[in-house]
């Protein structure tokens, strides 16, 4: 059973994670088919971004992730050895 405060880091999780897709959706798909001169055109940074940010965001989140792993399997390829010895 969650507690109040579980709903609480939850609902704010849930509303940020829409907040950023609905931002990025606009930015990425939508902004490109309206006029340069448009004032919403201010709140949006260049949209070469809108893929060099995914992109390095990608990179990094790939290279922790492999990182983890690999010093996983060293440190369980050691405790093999070890108990073989």
């Amino acid at each position: 059973m969650a507690s109040g405060q579980d709903k609480v880091v939850g609902a704010s999780l849930l509303t940020f994670s829409t907040v950023v897709f609905v931002y990025y959706t606009l930015w990425a798909i939508v902004m490109p088919f309206v006029d340069e001169t448009y004032f919403l055109h201010a709140y949006f940074p260049p949209r070469e971004y809108a893929i060099r940010i995914p992109c390095v965001l990608l990179v990094f989140g790939l290279t922790v992730v492999l990182t983890f792993l690999s010093m996983v399997m060293i440190k369980s390829k050691k405790k093999v050895e070890k108990k073989a010895a």
